[in-house]
């Protein structure tokens, strides 16, 4: 029995995660999606009596239901155009794909832990039950409204005007300027009266308005199961990082480990169990006078750039125990030793050799447009 990964190439979190598996003796098997239909080979069997069964190769690799304990899904991505292929083919062939994808999924591994759960994933990928859940389980959380309508923006702004109103969209977005080549980001933003002028900039996208929250500082907090390592982000020391602390990446924050208050810990945990997720990065906020403020759980976030920075925090090696273990308590012992870390994993070149062995074993994943959100 062993692990099954799924995602796309050139993930830094999916090679740190081999590269921690490895030196712990645990099996594993590393499926990527986009490698179909160029590559991957799959199938599903079903009806005559039999169980269902879901089977994939590539290559010399092989896969079929039954022979995991665990699965880790770290991203689903999107199938790649074969060369040649004509535009009105390729219309029809990449919906496919994914329904196939979706099935293979879903019969692969039905009995095995994972990380996280399918049904899970995609509810929780909605925001607005986030908020809803955050409430339920006493998690503070801002007035919300999501909406593509000038009147009904125009009334929230206008009701929580003198605390401020901030904008955001719920992917983090990322384009280039084709006369420059300039790279432009979208991050949380406050609004101005000038913003609410034109009727078709504010329709035409719909978006994510919230009551601006008073900020002390700001706290990543990344759930394993029932364990919850939070960092503190300092977002108010720097005028570029006072409404979103991703917005400065020439010189990224450095988090600083902190325990969280039993209760606030234990909502955070309730609330993953709500959504059924065993893993999840979750923002909050904790205001002058010391509330903590929910804004979203990300069920798949980028976590080891906390580790990175502050290696107090040994993400990388309570990942692995989670999926080897598939439970993780405070008083679950960490697989391996404390060798196994962030820090000897992009020192042993291992990031280097996976991202090249990626480009030559496996299809070309490029997707215009598509930003990983940390």
């Amino acid at each position: 029995m062993s692990i099954l990964i799924l995602g796309f190439p050139h993930d830094i979190h999916i090679h740190a995660v081999l590269w921690a598996l490895d030196h712990v003796g645990a099996a594993h098997q590393l499926l990527y999606t986009p490698d179909l239909p160029q590559m991957l080979r799959a199938s599903i069997h079903m009806g005559g009596g039999a169980p269902t069964t879901a089977s994939f190769r590539q290559g010399d690799m092989r896969g079929t239901s039954g022979s995991y304990d665990a699965v880790w899904f770290r991203r689903s991505g999107l199938a790649m155009r074969p060369a040649g292929m004509p535009d009105a083919d390729w219309t029809i062939t990449e919906r496919e794909c994914d329904h196939h994808i979706r099935i293979l999924r879903h019969h692969l591994a039905p009995s095995a832990y994972w990380v996280n759960d399918i049904e899970a994933r995609e509810r929780s990928m909605l925001k607005s039950p986030q908020l809803e859940a955050a409430a339920a389980c006493g998690l503070a959380t801002p007035e919300t409204l999501y909406s593509n309508d000038p009147d009904e923006i125009r009334r929230f702004y206008a009701a929580h005007r003198d605390h401020g109103v901030i904008f955001k969209l719920v992917f983090q977005s990322y384009w280039l300027a084709n006369a420059s080549g300039a790279r432009h980001a979208l991050f949380t933003t406050q609004l101005r009266d000038e913003d609410l002028r034109d009727d078709t900039a504010l329709s035409n996208c719909p978006a994510t308005y919230q009551r601006k929250i008073d900020k002390q500082y700001e706290l990543r907090v990344t759930c394993m199961d029932e364990v919850c390592f939070a960092a503190r982000l300092d977002s108010q020391s720097r005028d570029t990082t006072r409404m979103d602390w991703r917005a400065d990446f020439s010189r990224p924050l450095t988090p600083q480990r902190v325990e969280l208050p039993p209760e606030v810990e234990e909502r955070c945990i309730l609330l993953m169990r709500r959504l059924g997720l065993a893993f999840g990065c979750i923002d909050l906020i904790v205001t002058p006078e010391g509330e903590h403020v929910f804004l979203e759980v990300n069920e798949m976030g980028q976590f080891l750039f906390v580790e990175e920075r502050e290696p107090a925090c040994p993400l990388l090696r309570a990942f692995a125990t989670l999926l080897v273990q598939r439970r993780l308590t405070r008083s679950t012992p960490l697989i391996g030793g404390e060798h196994i870390n962030y820090g000897a994993f992009l020192a042993s070149r291992a990031w280097e050799s996976g991202f090249e062995q990626d480009r030559a074993q496996h299809a070309a994943y490029e997707v215009p447009g598509l930003a990983v959100e940390p």
